[in-house]
C-alpha cells in the first residue's frame, strides 16, 4: 500500500486505491460509465494537476451533467486550480449571462462573489498594479452600456475593460 502512494504521489491512499480500481474497471468488457465514475476521474485528474485533461474529459462526458450549471462550476473550479484566470472568468461570465434571463433566473450570489473575487483578487493584481479610480461611478454613468452582458474576455483584455464589463453587467 505504501509503495502505491509513493508511485502515484496522491495525498491520500484512498485516491491511490480508487485510481487503480478505476484503471482496472475500465479494462473490463462490461464496464459502463456513470456519473460517480466521471466525478471520480475528474477528481483524480485534478489531483494529478492535469486540469486541461479534466476539462477535456468533462467535455467528452457532458451527457452525465444534466444540469449545465454543475458542469460549468466544475470547469470554473478546474480553471481556477490551474491559475487560468481568463478562462475561469469567461466561464463565470457565461454562468451569469445565462442566469440574467428572466425565464431562467435563480439566486446565484455565490457565483457573483466568486467571479468578483477572481477578478479583483487574482486577475487584476496579476496583470499590473491596478488601482480603482475614484470617479469610476461617473465613468460608468457616461459610458455606452447597451449590449454589455458579461461579454467574454481575452488574454489581451485590459483590466479596466474586464472590471467595466463586470460592473455594467451586474
Amino acid at each position: 500500500m505504501y509503495l502505491i502512494s509513493l508511485n502515484l504521489k496522491f495525498e491520500t491512499k484512498v485516491l491511490d486505491i480508487a485510481y487503480l480500481l478505476m484503471l482496472k474497471l475500465m479494462k473490463e468488457p462490461k464496464f459502463k460509465f456513470d456519473k460517480k465514475f466521471v466525478l471520480l476521474h475528474i477528481k483524480i485528474l485534478s489531483k494529478q494537476n492535469k486540469f486541461k485533461d479534466a476539462v477535456d474529459f468533462i467535455d467528452r462526458q457532458s451527457e452525465w451533467f444534466k444540469d449545465k450549471l454543475e458542469r460549468q462550476q466544475l470547469e470554473a473550479s478546474l480553471y481556477l486550480q490551474a491559475n487560468n484566470w481568463v478562462m475561469a472568468i469567461n466561464v463565470f461570465f457565461n454562468i451569469l449571462r445565462l442566469n440574467s434571463h428572466i425565464n431562467q433566473y435563480t439566486d446565484m450570489w455565490v457565483e457573483y462573489q466568486k467571479c468578483i473575487t477572481v477578478i479583483c483578487d487574482d486577475f487584476l493584481p496579476k496583470r499590473k498594479k491596478y488601482e480603482l479610480a475614484n470617479n469610476l461611478d461617473i465613468i460608468v454613468a457616461k459610458a455606452e452600456t447597451k449590449g454589455v452582458n458579461f461579454d467574454p474576455i481575452t488574454i489581451e483584455a485590459e483590466p479596466e475593460e474586464v472590471l467595466f464589463n463586470l460592473i455594467i453587467s451586474c
